[in-house]
């Protein structure tokens, strides 16, 4: 292939030793119509030391934010350089099956051009504080979307992440104009953006590995539960205040119940 179309968008913020495998990933791909876009968002671990042998590859940047700018701002970075009319997101601690861009690649050519976001299934892996590995868990079943009420009320955070590019810039990449500066729940910040305006669609494939480590991100759940709850009011004011939104909480995690018409609410 002369031109990629596929960018692998890595944000990365002192992966350690994952982000090797995160990359060693992309390099390991059947499908090869790829480039790697690495934001480093500040890191003070060296991790960028542990892939200097990948980063002699053209097909491989690497952009360095020179103070920790959160992760909607360092993606958008990242966004602001690509070109390909794909984007598949990558964390800096996870990373993909071998033919995972392959399948993606494939199932965009298949459907509505109007797909913003297509997603799959992935395995939860489970290590302890020195990355060895407790247990697997695959995470099987999904749906597509293109009612926005619907996908809301799924409670549902797709994985991967395989984007149409020209959509992800025409809502203005990933919002920053929340009380965190958009550095909690981006992902599910731009699913609200994009399901306005286009769909997201599922395939049954086993496509992407998520490490549950104890220095993940999402380990603070009273914060994560405090940006859910603001971005869900904020998201239905947005879409013109017509339901109420109804909290549970599952497993320590906030999740929507039900939406309730607004006028029933009150």
């Amino acid at each position: 292939m002369d031109k990629p179309d596929v960018t692998v968008l890595i944000p990365s913020y002192n992966p350690g030793p994952f982000l090797k495998e995160a990359v060693e990933s992309v390099f390991n791909q059947t499908y090869q119509g790829w480039q790697i876009v690495l934001v480093d968002d500040h890191s003070t671990d060296n991790s960028l030391l542990t892939i200097e042998e990948f980063l002699k590859d053209s097909r491989v940047t690497v952009l360095r934010n020179y103070t920790n700018l959160g992760q909607s701002k360092t993606q958008n970075r990242g966004l602001s350089i690509i070109h390909t009319p794909y984007i598949l997101k990558l964390d800096a601690d996870d990373w993909l099956f071998p033919d995972t861009i392959e399948k993606m690649r494939n199932e965009i050519d298949q459907v509505s051009e109007n797909v913003a976001l297509i997603w799959g299934n992935k395995t939860d892996v489970y290590v302890d504080r020195k990355g060895n590995i407790l247990l697997n868990v695959p995470r099987t079943g999904g749906s597509s979307y293109n009612d926005r009420y619907e996908f809301l009320l799924s409670n549902v955070v797709p994985f991967p992440r395989f984007y149409r590019t020209s959509a992800l810039k025409s809502v203005g990449g990933w919002p920053t104009d929340d009380p965190w500066e958009g550095r909690h729940m981006e992902d599910r910040r731009i699913d609200y953006l994009l399901i306005e305006h286009f769909e997201i669609h599922w395939m049954n494939e086993m496509l992407y590995y998520y490490r549950q480590h104890p220095n993940n991100a999402t380990k603070n759940i009273a914060l994560y539960n405090e940006v859910f709850e603001w971005l869900v009011n904020y998201t239905l004011k947005k879409w013109g205040g017509k339901y109420h939104p109804v909290f549970k909480t599952h497993c320590g995690w906030r999740q929507i119940a039900q939406l309730l018409p607004a006028e029933k609410s009150r």
